[in-house]
């Protein structure tokens, strides 16, 4: 079964129990849309605990504000049991790759220029790390 919303700033999809994350257009990240996408996740997951697929390939910008709340277990993190960024994008390659090493995220989170690949990653996550009771 296939879940699927469109929001102001991304498309949420669920499929195989995976969450498919894709900005739309030329976004642009600040610390306002940061809290307006991760509200927006969580009502749509509706509480459900899933690895995310995070299509970076129309991103922008994104504040360091914003980079800082996406980063915390009380923003971006909560909900979340391991992230895939995925670009073929060379600025958002070179950002999200900076961004793994210089925060250290609090779940297993990998680079991927290949979906197929971040896809097979983020089944085994769901696979070896139980679901938050």
């Amino acid at each position: 079964m296939t879940k699927k919303i469109e929001t102001q700033d991304v498309i949420f999809i669920i499929e195989d129990n995976i969450l498919f994350c894709s900005y739309k257009q030329h976004l642009e990240i600040d610390i306002t849309t940061a809290k307006r996408i991760i509200k927006d996740r969580v009502t749509f997951t509706d509480g459900e605990y899933y690895p995310i697929l995070i299509d970076f390939s129309n991103m922008k910008s994104v504040t360091k504000e914003a980079r800082d709340y996406l980063n915390s277990a009380e923003g971006g993190l909560s909900g979340l049991l391991g992230g895939a960024f995925l670009s073929k994008n060379v600025v958002a390659s070179l950002f999200i790759n900076l961004y793994l090493k210089v925060n250290h995220p609090a779940i297993p989170a990998r680079f991927f220029t290949d979906k197929t690949e971040a896809i097979d990653w983020l089944k085994r996550i769901r696979i070896e790390k139980p679901q938050p009771a």
